[in-house]
């Protein structure tokens, strides 16, 4: 298959991303929101000024990162660990497909489905927070799907259950550097080499809701997860698909 026609088949990949995840975040992420704060407006009345000013700012900017989260393990669930499982794969490469870019492909196309739907989520937020900012929300959502999503993408070139193995590793890392990381001895240092989750509040908090960060963080979440997104390529390329 040659490399236009792969780019072709990004359309089936998107149609399937939407069929089997997209609509389940969209669902999820509304039901979410609108559970929270809906209420909450209804109940304030004239009082509620959607706005930075707002008592539930602060919770909204921590929901909205906790929808962005949930969708990337959504979204990357089984992305490559599904196809051998099930043993998909015999059907998709007997042809002349390379795994490396095909997976790469429906890395990035999974991406863009992440994407379109936080900016369903998030025009509908913006109804509830008019001061809530789409572009940065999304901004956010590109740099957690490359720094969490790398991860995943990994762990299911390298295992079965990539799905729980990403919660534990993302959940753990947060708890790991929480309990060891202030103790100043060599279990602090261990924890550096964890995801850099402990970031994450505080990155959420300033580029949502402003639109700026630590370039230091940001730099630190999309290396971590560019180096395991490439790492995953590599073992796609060395290792075998069968399991």
């Amino acid at each position: 298959m040659s490399r236009g026609r792969l780019g072709k088949y990004s359309l089936w990949q998107f149609r399937d991303f939407v069929m089997d995840r997209g609509i389940a975040i969209v669902i999820i992420g509304f039901l979410w929101g609108y559970v929270m704060f809906e209420p909450l407006r209804r109940a304030m009345g004239a009082q509620w000024t959607g706005d930075q000013t707002s008592p539930v700012w602060t919770v909204a900017l921590q929901v909205s990162s906790a929808i962005v989260s949930l969708s990337v393990l959504i979204a990357l669930n089984g992305i490559t660990s599904t196809d051998r499982k099930s043993g998909y794969y015999r059907f998709l490469f007997s042809k002349p497909v390379n795994p490396v870019l095909y997976y790469a492909q429906t890395f990035f196309v999974y991406m863009i489905g992440v994407l379109a739907a936080m900016l369903i989520l998030s025009s509908l937020f913006h109804i509830i927070f008019p001061a809530f900012n789409i572009t940065y929300f999304l901004i956010y959502t590109a740099l957690i799907y490359v720094a969490m999503g790398g991860i995943g993408f990994f762990l299911s070139v390298a295992t079965r259950y990539d799905w729980l193995t990403l919660a534990a590793v993302w959940l753990g890392s947060r708890i790991l550097r929480g309990v060891y990381g202030p103790k100043g001895d060599w279990r602090s240092k261990a924890v550096e080499l964890l995801p850099p989750v402990h970031r994450l509040d505080d990155v959420a908090n300033s580029l949502i809701g402003r639109g700026t960060a630590q370039t230091s963080d940001v730099v630190w979440l999309l290396g971590y997860g560019l180096v395991f997104f490439i790492a995953g390529l590599i073992i796609l390329r060395k290792g075998s698909l069968a399991d």
